[in-house]
């Protein structure tokens, strides 16, 4: 199947990306009542990014129709894509778990502070992200491909914080997002189009 994952005919991006950042936390049991929220609120959103999209159909007595969409998904396979996405988010959590103990607290309490600093801007909390992958790469299984482990350990990374600090959760939540799509994202797009061939 050679269905696109982005840029209109399927779900777009930012969708994606946040789809598997949030399954990815859900599945590693980072506080499920925000992310809950979280997760509805991307929704909503998805729903109105989708909305000027939507084509109307028209009707034989000339008047129009818009077609109905249900919960944010922009076409009928966007759910078996979502579904693909948070199977690959599993699967990224349980490599996860074995990651998850080379990073070291002290760096999950300054990166945290990082993200409390309200002055930051987002590129420069995308770049206290980056740095703090520069520490924790030498910990990169051997025999993992970079941008997986890369991917990885980003979202764990922001795992760690958002258990660190629970009130940073949307923070650390939506600079992981941006930094996966601006880092990431063809390696996350490759991963989508392989569960779904």
């Amino acid at each position: 199947m050679d269905s696109e994952v982005s840029n209109g005919s399927g779900l777009g991006a930012e969708y994606i990306t946040n789809l598997l950042v949030l399954g990815f936390l859900q599945s590693s049991g980072c506080n499920p009542q925000e992310l809950k929220v979280l997760g509805e609120q991307l929704t909503v959103q998805a729903y109105w990014e989708a909305a000027p999209y939507l084509e109307d159909e028209l009707q034989t007595d000339g008047s129009r129709a818009s077609r109905p969409i249900d919960q944010g998904r922009i076409e009928p396979d966007s759910e078996s894509q979502e579904e693909i996405i948070h199977s690959i988010a599993r699967h990224l959590a349980q490599v996860g778990d074995e990651m998850d103990r080379s990073i070291q607290p002290a760096l999950v309490s300054q990166l945290a502070a990082h993200f409390m600093n309200d002055s930051l801007s987002e590129e420069d909390k995308q770049n206290c992200l980056a740095n703090a992958l520069d520490e924790v790469k030498p910990a990169f299984p051997r025999d993992m491909e970079n941008d997986k482990a890369m991917l990885i350990m980003t979202m764990l990374l922001a795992k760690k914080v958002a258990s660190h600090a629970p009130p940073l959760l949307r923070v650390v939540f939506n600079t992981t997002v941006n930094f996966i799509n601006q880092n990431l994202f063809s390696y996350v797009r490759n991963l989508v189009r392989n569960e779904m061939d």
